[in-house]
């Protein structure tokens, strides 16, 4: 079994959607997934305890978990995890945060890691990037992007960057953020594949109340139903 990065072209492209409708669609298949986002911003202080909004949709597909379980950091102000940090002092330990990545491999047979924003976004202030975290997991590595105008370049720029530090690329998952053409879309779909040569992993349909849908086996189900379970399979069993 082995565990998966989950980035994004953008910020608000729908990875935290991906990375809860994944969990399910993997376990499934069998496979004991559990998603896990290192550092949480732009969390919500009840008084009593810091609330992650991120977490609050992951444990929709993992209800067993409190919210605070899907997190090794929490922070309060909305923005790049490096400036939330900051403005809370505190210090973002990446050794703290892989030896939580270890110890969930060791209990689940794939974690599901998700990032914040894109692949440059800093994840501490001495410059060290998402992308420069990915690097050291060295898992394979799922791009969330938009069904939009626009998402042709954005793309086709992250696979390219990431391929620039040679990591491991599962595929694209596209996140259909609002109903459109669905021939620009399928061609869009289809131009991205033909320029990275990158698998298309899955599509996820428009949705106007995810947070219903993830909550419903049914319903969720029918929005990962011609996810590509074959190369999913060879991914999980891959050395």
């Amino acid at each position: 079994m082995r565990s998966f990065f989950i980035t994004g072209t953008d910020t608000d492209v729908g990875k935290t959607v991906v990375t809860s409708l994944l969990t399910r669609f993997l376990i499934d298949m069998g496979v004991n997934a559990f998603p896990y986002k290192p550092v949480q911003s732009g969390a919500t202080n009840n008084g009593a305890r810091m609330i992650p909004p991120d977490a609050q949709m992951y444990q929709l597909v993992r209800p067993e978990f409190d919210v605070t379980d899907f997190n090794t950091y929490l922070l309060e102000k909305p923005c790049s995890p490096h400036l939330a940090a900051d403005l809370a002092n505190i210090t973002l330990d990446r050794s703290v945060i892989m030896k939580q990545v270890h110890q969930l491999e060791e209990t689940y047979d794939a974690v599901l890691i998700e990032g914040a924003g894109g692949l440059y976004v800093p994840l501490t202030n001495d410059g060290y990037c998402y992308i420069d975290f990915m690097e050291e997991l060295n898992v394979p590595t799922i791009l969330v992007s938009a069904l939009r105008v626009g998402t042709i370049n954005h793309t086709v720029l992250a696979i390219e960057a990431m391929k620039g530090r040679n990591l491991p690329i599962a595929g694209i998952i596209f996140n259909q953020l609002q109903i459109g053409d669905p021939v620009i879309e399928q061609s869009n779909v289809e131009t991205i594949k033909q320029l990275t040569d990158t698998p298309i992993l899955g599509i996820v349909p428009y949705s106007p109340d995810i947070h219903t849908v993830l909550a419903d086996d049914k319903l969720r189900r029918h929005l990962y139903k011609d996810w590509d379970k074959r190369r999913f399979k060879e991914l999980i069993h891959s050395d």
